[in-house]
């Protein structure tokens, strides 16, 4: 760091030294106001929270539950509509099937003969 004898130009060496200082002492006074940011960022928040100047930012997580919630909601009642009438019309194909079925003989004793309306009107909503 000290002059040199054989340097063609000690201005030159000397502006060079000056520069890498001031570069350090740059370096040096970013590495220590990122480390006071990051140690009295959060209480400095705190306080200004506290005083009015800033307001807390509301947390965003309640509506993103809120919203699944709904669609787990909506997702299962839509599903249980379908089933509901999956079901029923499977119920009325197989009604219609045994009212329909001339394969066996009817007996009599049996109660759909004995009422004709009755059968008719399972006819009927069998056949909408």
């Amino acid at each position: 760091m000290g002059f040199s004898r054989k340097s063609t130009a000690p201005a030159r060496e000397v502006r060079d030294n000056l520069s890498q200082g001031v570069s350090h002492l740059k370096n040096a006074g970013v590495a220590a106001a990122k480390g006071t940011r990051d140690a009295a960022g959060p209480r400095v928040e705190v306080m200004l929270t506290k005083v009015g100047i800033r307001k807390k930012q509301a947390a965003k997580w309640p509506w993103v539950a809120g919203a699944i919630s709904v669609g787990v909601a909506a997702g299962g009642a839509l599903a249980y509509l379908i089933y509901r009438r999956r079901t029923e019309s499977m119920g009325e194909a197989l009604l219609a099937d045994e009212l329909l079925d001339e394969t066996e003989e009817p007996s009599r004793d049996d109660p759909r003969l004995q009422d004709p309306q009755l059968g008719e009107e399972l006819v009927d909503s069998v056949t909408r």
